[in-house]
């Protein structure tokens, strides 16, 4: 009856990226202010540990408790926000926007790459660094 056991899941250590895992929820309706309208984030998930590897540039953070002193951690090489442990992200069903869905509070933008270079081009500050 080998279809009745289950798999062992596979331990944090033995991946290469364990401390990047996330922890899927449930869908969100939220205020997007990308798009100004109240929308639904299918795509929610909670973080578990501290970011080790840039989601945007790939750079491996040798120490990345040093970012994580800061108000808003971000990568030095690109600035792209990382996601704080314990915190629940999720992107917008409509324009793709990743916020920082905290209950109670207004979604914070965590904007990308595209999204940063357009601020600059405005003349809106975006500077973690």
């Amino acid at each position: 009856m080998k279809w009745l056991r289950r798999n062992k899941p596979e331990s944090a250590a033995g991946k290469g990226d364990g401390a990047q895992e996330t922890f899927p929820l449930v869908k969100k309706r939220a205020m997007c202010h990308v798009c100004g309208d109240v929308q639904s984030f299918t795509q929610v998930w909670r973080r578990a540990a501290m970011v080790r590897r840039c989601p945007n540039c790939g750079l491996v953070f040798e120490n990345p408790e040093e970012l994580y002193k800061r108000f808003q951690p971000a990568c030095p090489k690109c600035e792209e926000p990382l996601e704080q442990p314990g915190f629940e992200y999720g992107y917008c069903d409509r324009c793709g926007s990743k916020f920082e869905l905290m209950e109670g509070a207004k979604p914070g933008l965590l904007p990308n790459q595209s999204q940063r270079d357009e601020m600059r081009k405005h003349g809106k500050s975006w500077s973690y660094v």
